[in-house]
């Protein structure tokens, strides 16, 4: 496979993150019937499951956290690729950019997992939410030390 270059990749990466915000814009105002369609899907067995108001305003509830979550994601991912296009990748704001992509990750995973009652392919999708955010959580972490090495370097010239 060829290499890009560096800058290249960089801007393809802004640009796909535009494009996934633009589309998970979008999906809001169609999220409604996406959720009609997966709440008549037949679940385990399958029957269709009979939900309460109650119930199905708590799955409605949690689709838009997510969605809301997901937004704020690629909001702070666009933020990071323009930290990552100045050359300021370890620095303290792209930290702290870092872990708050890792929280949006881990709160998705909770919300979806809250969803498991509902149809259980929400506990795979949310788990892997949460392991995901862990895993950037982890890279925030090595980030945070090369920060401060950096630091130090920069104090012992």
């Amino acid at each position: 496979m060829p290499k890009i270059n560096r800058n290249l990749s960089v801007y393809i990466s802004i640009v796909l993150t535009a494009v996934m915000f633009s589309a998970v814009a979008v999906l809001a105002f169609y999220l409604p019937a996406f959720i009609d369609r997966i709440l008549t899907l037949p679940g385990n067995g399958g029957v269709i499951p009979d939900l309460t108001p109650f119930q199905r305003t708590f799955v409605y509830v949690a689709f838009y956290a997510e969605l809301a979550f997901m937004l704020l994601g690629l909001g702070l991912l666009f933020a990071l690729l323009i930290l990552v296009q100045r050359k300021r990748v370890f620095t303290d704001p792209a930290v702290e950019l870092i872990r708050y992509i890792s929280w949006c990750l881990i709160f998705m995973g909770v919300v979806m997992t809250s969803l498991t009652f509902f149809r259980t392919n929400a506990l795979i999708v949310g788990v892997a939410l949460f392991f995901v955010g862990l895993t950037i959580r982890v890279v925030k972490n090595v980030i945070e030390s090369a920060v401060f090495i950096k630091k130090e370097n920069d104090l012992t010239v």
